[in-house]
């Protein structure tokens, strides 16, 4: 992305106000960075637009006699009589003004185009992200109950989608299937952080949705993603929620609620 600076030099170059040594600077640096190219070439088309738009001026014929005059017949080189004010004194600050006034507009829709690109590339990568691990774990989701149906098992089956607590990672997706005739289910996630090796995440079966219910400790693979077989600690009546948060290394006896990174039920 182009900063501030460098628009202000690709200005000053198509003006060609650039010092020897920034100008050689410069041409180093466009010569390196396609987008600074475009820009310039932005700039260089609105500049030949607005020269393009001054009509030229005939200089006086009493200038053009005196100039022939001093010149005489030994082609003597001569200082050109001072001209009087007028139309062709101000021309070029007509025109720098102008063209500054260009730049600035130009300067202000490239810096708004980018942003609004820039965001709206940020929105369409999550989505993609959120949408791959959808898949992924509706993948997954459909083989296993593929196979519960085929042992017909699906009658007591409790699905629950779990949803990220987590601000830097949205796009985390987790599914559970609690089979309740069996007390055993099948826990799926997809995009959660790794952890570091003093740690490690635990799943609980929430009875009645209020009593938490030790189901054991997980860690995932190199892409945040695990599919655990697990059963609880205890006989569950009924599986409201499931939960799971980041706990010590061997997970502990009741869940740490400030540390709850999946709910769900």
């Amino acid at each position: 992305m182009i900063d501030e600076r460098m628009e202000e030099q690709a200005a000053l170059h198509v003006l060609g106000a650039l010092t020897p040594t920034e100008a050689a600077e410069f041409k180093k640096t466009l010569q390196a960075d396609p987008e600074l190219q475009a820009f310039v070439a932005r700039l260089s088309i609105a500049t030949g637009a607005l020269a393009g738009a001054i009509p030229l001026a005939e200089p006086p014929p009493q200038l053009r006699a005196k100039i022939l005059e001093q010149i005489g017949p030994r082609q003597k080189i001569v200082a050109l009589p001072e001209r009087k004010p007028g139309l062709l004194n101000w021309l070029p600050w007509a025109f720098a003004t102008g063209l500054a006034a260009i730049c600035m507009l130009l300067f202000a829709q490239d810096t708004r185009l980018r942003q609004q690109v820039s965001t709206q590339e940020k929105q369409l990568n999550s989505l993609t992200t959120l949408a791959s691990a959808l898949q992924a774990a509706t993948n997954d989701l459909q083989q296993t109950v593929l196979a519960l149906q085929a042992t017909n098992q699906l009658a007591s089956l409790k699905i629950a989608m779990l949803n990220s607590l987590l601000a830097d990672a949205p796009t985390t997706v987790a599914v559970t299937l609690w089979d309740e005739s069996k007390q055993e289910g099948v826990f799926v996630v997809q995009h959660l952080k790794a952890l570091p090796a003093d740690k490690d995440y635990q799943l609980w079966v929430m009875e009645n949705g209020t009593t938490p219910i030790d189901a054991g400790v997980f860690h995932v693979d190199a892409s945040g993603s695990v599919r655990l077989n697990f059963k609880a600690k205890q006989p569950i009546k009924i599986a409201g929620k499931f939960a799971v948060t980041e706990e010590a290394l061997g997970g502990v006896p009741s869940p740490t609620i400030t540390n709850m990174v999946l709910v769900g039920g």
